[in-house]
């Protein structure tokens, strides 16, 4: 069930209106449940009982450890099962044949024979996001930022809520858990908001990423066709495209929260305003960014030991982290090329920045369009292997962006690039907190005028067979 189908629509409403109807809290909370694993079970009701097993241990393992509270390695013992069967989960389900076609090809390279069966298996919609839940729950219990929940209803909850079940925001357990037990009232301030959030979400999916989409399709469907000019148009488009996808997602995911009375965190920060690297990870994704710095980055040591060790830590996190988005080499070298461009940042603002400020005097308007132009580009080639369908392809656009690739014959029109204009609207009038100051939008006959006038637009342009979100297949 995608969020800009027709059926979507038809479930909200039902859901919307029997929440509010009801006054218990405890109902509440169970038609939310039964609502999420409705919405889950539309994909394949075969995949319930995936996440229903995630569920289970996770509420078991978080029991088990408080069982002990202060046995240290009762509760590391019992966490690791917990993050062992979780992880297990996405590994058989994500990349049980990569690692297959990756030995088999090791083989192949070797001269042997490698025709060996490999394995086929449907990847579940949203296992990606609900096992990261379920281990920031797991890991929050150990680390007692939040007790163990005794009622499994909750846990549930927390690891399905269909809102950001199949496509993030990541939400943290110690901020979701006490949302439950707050007295929920739909005020007209949460209407106004999470109507917002959803509209500007529908708009940037509908009317901006599924009208770029078959541009970026048409190229790198066919990457050795086309000039480099053209490679260039694409990657620039994608660029456009996954930022209003994937944001327009969190934002409608926002909305929908918020009109159930829950607060769930902001996941895009106006990241192509930024002028490092580590300025953009603090703005794309943040709730895996976050993840992954609290989860991983500084479980593995973090920037403790020496700079070697931070480096490795650091270099670690982020191939992982491009595996996490899908199970190909194409996302291990788009990974790793994060990290070595967050190790050189680190490294120019421990040894060069202090050089150039002591013995080049450069209008800091010079240095920020550097640090702006520098970022964007390494952004827009690692974007190239992102999309790219193999290896061989994310090689060939990245040779295409940098001018060392030769070849095809096809262009595109250069008034393409037209399609940035709503991505540098975005993000000046965001990212420089820009609003106008017009006393009638205070009126809430306004707002409902506007909200109903823009839902309106957005499903007349959008075409009844709604398209999947990127972040789906992640």
């Amino acid at each position: 069930m995608i969020f800009t189908s027709f059926s979507f629509l038809i479930f909200f409403v039902g859901v919307f209106a029997l929440y509010w109807t009801v006054r218990n809290k405890s109902a509440r909370l169970g038609i939310l449940l039964a609502a999420s694993a409705l919405f889950y079970g539309w994909w394949d009701w075969r995949f319930l009982a995936l996440i229903s097993l995630v569920i289970v241990v996770s509420w078991w393992v978080g029991l088990a450890m408080a069982r002990r509270p202060n046995d240290r390695l009762h509760q590391n013992r019992w966490l690791t099962f917990g993050i062992v069967v979780a992880l297990g989960v996405l590994g058989v389900f994500k990349y049980t044949g990569f690692f297959a076609d990756s030995f088999a090809q090791l083989l192949a390279m070797s001269g042997l024979k490698a025709d060996m069966p490999t394995l086929r298996i449907i990847l579940p919609v949203g296992v990606s996001f609900y096992v990261f839940q379920a281990i920031s729950y797991m890991a929050d219990v150990r680390r007692r930022q939040l007790p163990a929940e005794p009622r499994l209803a909750r846990v549930a909850l927390y690891i399905a809520f269909f809102p950001q079940l199949v496509a993030g925001p990541i939400v943290r357990a110690a901020s979701f858990f006490p949302q439950m037990e707050r007295t929920k009232r739909l005020s007209r301030r949460a209407i106004v908001v999470g109507l917002r959030a959803f509209v500007t979400g529908l708009v940037y999916k509908a009317l901006l990423a599924d009208n770029i989409g078959p541009l970026v399709d048409q190229v790198y469907g066919d990457l050795g066709a086309y000039g480099n000019g053209a490679v260039v148009v694409a990657s620039f488009a994608f660029a456009a495209q996954i930022y209003f996808d994937f944001a327009g997602y969190s934002l409608m995911a926002i909305g929908i929260a918020r009109l159930f009375g829950y607060h769930i965190p902001r996941n895009f920060n106006f990241p192509y305003a930024a002028t490092s690297i580590t300025g953009f990870w603090r703005r794309w994704h943040m709730s895996l960014s976050f993840w992954l710095r609290d989860y991983l980055f500084i479980p593995l040591g973090g920037s403790r030991g020496s700079k070697w060790l931070y480096f490795r830590n650091l270099t670690a996190t982020m191939v992982l982290g491009g595996l996490w988005h899908g199970a190909a080499w194409t996302f291990v070298l788009w990974g790793l090329l994060h990290g070595t461009a967050l190790i050189i940042h680190k490294l120019w603002l421990e040894y060069g920045a202090p050089v150039r400020a002591k013995f080049v005097a450069l209008p800091s308007a010079l240095g920020w369009a550097a640090g702006f132009v520098l970022t964007q580009y390494v952004v827009l080639l690692s974007w190239s292997l992102f999309r790219a369908q193999n290896l061989s392809d994310g090689l060939v656009a990245m040779g295409a962006i940098t001018g060392l690739r030769t070849g095809g014959i096809l262009g595109v029109s250069p008034a393409l690039m037209l399609v940035l204009v709503p991505l540098i609207l975005d993000h000046v009038l965001g990212a420089t907190r820009w609003r106008p100051n017009w006393p009638a939008l205070a009126r809430p006959e306004v707002w409902w005028g506007l909200a109903g006038t823009a839902t309106a637009l957005a499903l007349t342009i959008y075409p009844l067979k709604a398209a999947p979100f990127v972040y789906f297949q992640f």
